[in-house]
């Protein structure tokens, strides 16, 4: 270690002894210069700091701010798990929804899925149960067809009688004059025209012969379902109707038939029951089809499938109307596999529509002559439609027979 100069220290002292009477005027500077070097060192380190802040705690601050954007909430995993749990119930509603499709009010509790006794009475009791529910349908549209030619003759024979002096060309004139008002009553004290033959099944019902069990389960199955069909068509026709008094007033002013097969089919016979083919059937193969279907659905493990017709005479601007009413939501009971539960109220809507073909209704033809259907322009309207049918939704009364058909097709 250096040694220090003694000799020039005690000089040094001296030296600032004589600036000793004006210490009161040396601090003040001391301090000035003082403040300035902290300062000026302030400055330096601040831009040194600045610098460094600059370098590592912005950037660093950004990637904070990052994280803690991207972090989960506190409660973010609750929130997602309620999420999912509200995701499952909409999912599970929807399936619930789908089932109660097809749980449905049956014409007879008694069939299915095994017949509780084997005597062909059960079956010709579940054809007058249709039969009967089908003109329960009629009645409750206020339907019935136009006067018959039988009535017709008659009225007009007992006036011509009456005016036996009447001309030939008189008579001609006479007769149509009665015919016309005996046909317009019959317009003004029905809401629709309908014939309950043209109801496909209801003259099956009537001629049905016995053959096996196992045919007998599976002609009513299939006539339940048929049935739930054509109730549909006559809830529309109602809810269409709504408020009409008459014909005149009428959006749909004829049922002309309901059936399984083409609607030219369904025509052609006068009777739809008539024609042999004329039974409710799944679609399976392509040639179960009554036309291509746009949705390529048939029937597989989830739902059936199954083709129908409609034709009807409505107002021409009522068309459109009529078939997104026919595809509307429509309201069901149901009171359980037994008939015995508490009545619910459930909703389906299985309808589609796969072809349609509209026409100018000509009054003067064959099959328009004795019907009135007012001034305004009518159309005929012909539909092949698709209905669904949920198979898990009837699944606990699916006729034993059946299940055995579907293990060996595997449909």
């Amino acid at each position: 270690m250096a040694k220090i100069d003694l000799s020039k220290l005690k000089v040094l002292l001296k030296g600032l002894g004589v600036l000793r009477p004006y210490t009161s005027l040396l601090w003040p500077g001391v301090i000035v210069i003082a403040g300035m070097l902290v300062l000026a060192a302030a400055l330096l380190m601040g831009n040194s700091l600045k610098r460094k802040v600059n370098k590592e705690s912005i950037p660093m601050s950004a990637q904070v701010k990052s994280l803690l954007d991207s972090a989960p909430a506190l409660r973010q995993t609750e929130m997602e798990r309620q999420y999912e749990d509200a995701y499952q119930r909409d999912a599970n509603l929807i399936s619930r929804l789908s089932m109660q499709t097809t749980q449905r009010e049956l014409l007879d509790y008694n069939i299915f899925p095994q017949p509780k006794d084997t005597s062909a009475l059960l079956f010709t009791r579940f054809g007058t149960m249709f039969r009967r529910q089908v003109e329960k349908l009629i009645e409750n549209v206020n339907g019935r067809d136009c006067p018959s030619e039988e009535e017709l003759n008659v009225s007009a024979k007992g006036v011509s009688g009456a005016r036996g002096g009447l001309s030939a060309i008189q008579m001609s004139s006479e007769e149509s004059r009665i015919v016309d008002e005996i046909c317009q009553a019959r317009a003004k004290a029905t809401s629709v025209y309908v014939n309950a033959a043209d109801i496909s099944g209801y003259d099956f019902w009537e001629q049905y012969e016995y053959s096996n069990l196992e045919q007998g389960v599976k002609d009513c199955w299939f006539w339940q379902l048929g049935y739930w069909i054509i109730e549909d068509v006559f809830s529309t026709v109602k809810s269409m109707n709504a408020g009409s008094s008459n014909v005149y007033n009428s959006p749909v002013k004829r049922i002309m038939g309901v059936g399984f097969v083409t609607p030219d089919k369904l025509l052609g016979t006068g009777s739809s029951s008539k024609t042999p083919q004329d039974k409710p059937k799944y679609v399976i193969k392509p040639e179960d089809q009554l036309t291509e279907s746009l949705t390529g659905r048939k029937s597989n493990d989830a739902i059936d499938v199954v083709h129908f017709s409609v034709v009807v005479v409505v107002n021409a601007n009522a068309v459109i109307s009529f078939m997104e009413e026919l595809c509307s939501e429509k309201e069901h009971r149901f009171t359980g596999y037994t008939g015995e539960g508490a009545a619910k109220s459930f909703k389906h809507n299985q309808i589609s529509i796969l072809e349609s073909r509209v026409t100018a209704v000509r009054p003067e033809s064959k099959e328009h002559q004795h019907y009135r259907y007012g001034n305004l322009p009518a159309a005929e309207v012909e539909l092949v439609c698709e209905y669904i049918f949920n198979k898990k939704g009837y699944e606990p009364i699916y006729p034993e027979v059946l299940k055995e058909e579907s293990s060996e097709t595997g449909v």
